[in-house]
């Protein structure tokens, strides 16, 4: 297999070698967070690297909600902390910053203060050279003070649709970003539309599985869920942050119209869900770890990728998609461009009613040739093999002289 060029989508990946040796200092959301694309990646590069992940420096400006203050309070708890050990190479450290990023100065004066507090803390870790990878665009003003020897913007959002960001901010963010960047890696198809313009080393590199993990649900030493214990089958399940992507209409026609049916939502609940809570076979569960996830895909009949179609989702490849289908369960989604190459074993409805109906379908196809054909096709696609192929193209970048 040759080399793949700038925006190839990656599939199989043979012979490659991992990046070793290296040291990482990674800006990122939270880590004890719903596990994130960058989190697997992150996990598998300080098999062999040293890694310092960076909490979130934050994208907004905080309001006066319980929400906000309780989150403010946690934050300074765990930058109290200090350096917390995930384990011998991997670290988490907790900044605190002036939360008003539109604000003239505030950046700057950020960039400044935090800058030289990780780079102190990155030298108890030894790290006196490292490379830094960016998740979150607000970290691009502290790039100058740091002088890292390459810089890798890993973009699995289009940070400017979120409506509780401010569009403008973030792009600027984005482009400063970009422009400081080594190498940019993109998740979806129309991420690699819009940033490749910008960068000409850009690669489209969508997300992994960790197929072996999800593949529990068809053990039968897994226990199902403690949750799903006497609901009413069969049990039409979800998980991940339930945010303003999610398409309450969908759920809420398909739950209405299949009272016998329960309909499972696991994941924290950031948006106003009432007319869902008031239906008696919807279930809000909460967050629950990632490590339980198999147990409630083992009860699961069939499950469900209800987004919204927007400018934010059609920029989203949802790792969820490939963890439902390496649980063998039979997917329904609504019509996002990164559903369509698996076609073949997802269904989709752009309408409440084609979503109910074809969930009709969905919780009648759950023999074991159908659920092995389901984990067949994502079999291949490894965080392994995603991260390897990574490993390829930042071993490529030559380090910047000087710094």
């Amino acid at each position: 297999m040759g080399p793949l060029g700038p925006g190839e989508l990656v599939s199989d990946i043979q012979g490659a070698a991992m990046m070793s040796g290296q040291n990482i200092i990674c800006f990122a959301n939270d880590w004890d967070s719903d596990p994130t694309s960058t989190h697997q990646v992150m996990k598998i590069l300080a098999r062999c690297n040293r890694v310092l992940w960076v909490n979130s420096i934050g994208l907004r400006s905080p309001r006066v909600t319980a929400h906000d203050a309780s989150r403010m309070i946690k934050k300074v708890r765990q930058f109290l902390q200090g350096l917390a050990a995930i384990n011998d190479n991997l670290h988490v450290l907790t900044p605190l910053v002036i939360p008003f990023h539109n604000v003239p100065g505030v950046r700057a004066a950020n960039a400044w203060l935090l800058s030289r507090y990780i780079r102190t803390q990155a030298r108890k870790l030894g790290m006196e050279r490292f490379q830094i990878w960016v998740k979150l665009p607000t970290a691009a003003s502290l790039i100058r003070h740091l002088r890292p020897e390459k810089v890798v913007y890993y973009c699995v959002d289009e940070w400017s649709a979120f409506s509780f960001l401010d569009g403008k901010l973030m792009r600027e963010m984005e482009e400063d970003l970009i422009a400081q960047s080594d190498l940019v890696l993109v998740s979806a198809e129309a991420l690699y539309a819009s940033k490749r313009p910008l960068h000409s080393r850009t690669y489209l590199i969508p997300h992994g599985v960790d197929g072996e993990h999800f593949a529990q649900a068809r053990s039968e030493t897994t226990a199902m869920a403690r949750e799903l214990h006497g609901l009413p089958r069969p049990i039409i399940g979800f998980w991940g942050l339930i945010h303003e992507w999610i398409d309450q209409d969908v759920i809420r026609h398909a739950a209405w119209h299949h009272p016998g049916w329960s309909f499972v939502l696991v994941g924290k609940v950031a948006v106003e869900c009432r007319e869902l809570q008031r239906l008696p076979n919807v279930h809000l569960v909460g967050q629950r770890p990632y490590e339980a996830l198999p147990g409630f895909a083992k009860g699961f009949t069939a499950a469900m990728l209800p987004f919204k179609v927007n400018r934010l989702t059609e920029n989203v490849n949802p790792i969820k998609l490939r963890e439902y289908l390496a649980a063998g369960l039979p997917v329904v989604a609504t019509p996002l461009p990164e559903v369509r190459p698996y076609a073949s074993v997802v269904r989709v409805g752009g309408t409440p009613e084609e979503f109910a109906n074809q969930l009709e379908a969905a919780v009648r196809d759950t023999s074991e040739a159908s659920a092995r054909q389901r984990m067949e096709t994502v079999c291949k696609e490894t965080w392994l093999e995603r991260v390897e192929y990574i490993s390829k193209l930042v071993e490529s970048v030559p380090a910047r002289v000087g710094n």
